[in-house]
């Protein structure tokens, strides 16, 4: 249990980096569509505090041990993720920007998904393989340096 909720730790951090590095030349945020308060701000604090620790608790506690049916269960994830985030896209309320689409969260939703896996069982391990990851998400998606506060 510990482990699980330092993974969601380590999304939080990750999901903060994103959001104060990107913060002027966003990828994808989320929208408010039935009240005006309701920001990306807003909205993903309660995505990362309240929907992401349920999701990945239930994500790590059910993981199978059959690599056949580790590889299933990890796909069902990404594609359950990514069709709520087409459909509150569809609907308005996820949108895109500077180069971002849906069909870069499949990919960004898989990497996330076996990143917190490996994470789970071997933190280095994953912390190494997030570091090129990262890199390789700035090189396709830079942003201009002088938009940091």
């Amino acid at each position: 249990m510990a482990t699980a909720i330092f993974n969601h730790f380590i999304f939080m951090v990750i999901n903060l980096t994103y959001n104060v590095l990107y913060y002027n030349h966003t990828l994808w945020a989320f929208r408010g569509i039935t009240a005006e308060w309701l920001s990306h701000s807003i909205i993903n604090i309660a995505f990362t505090f309240f929907i992401v620790p349920i999701g990945l608790m239930i994500y790590l506690q059910r993981f199978p041990k059959h690599r056949t049916k580790q590889m299933i269960y990890v796909s069902a994830w990404v594609i359950f993720y990514t069709i709520i985030q087409t459909l509150f896209a569809h609907r308005g309320m996820y949108v895109y920007d500077n180069g971002w689409n849906g069909w870069m969260n499949i990919l960004l939703n898989a990497a996330l998904f076996v990143v917190v896996y490996v994470h789970y069982r071997r933190p280095v391990r994953a912390i190494v393989i997030s570091i090129p990851l990262a890199i390789l998400f700035y090189l396709m998606f830079p942003f201009p340096l002088d938009t940091l506060k």
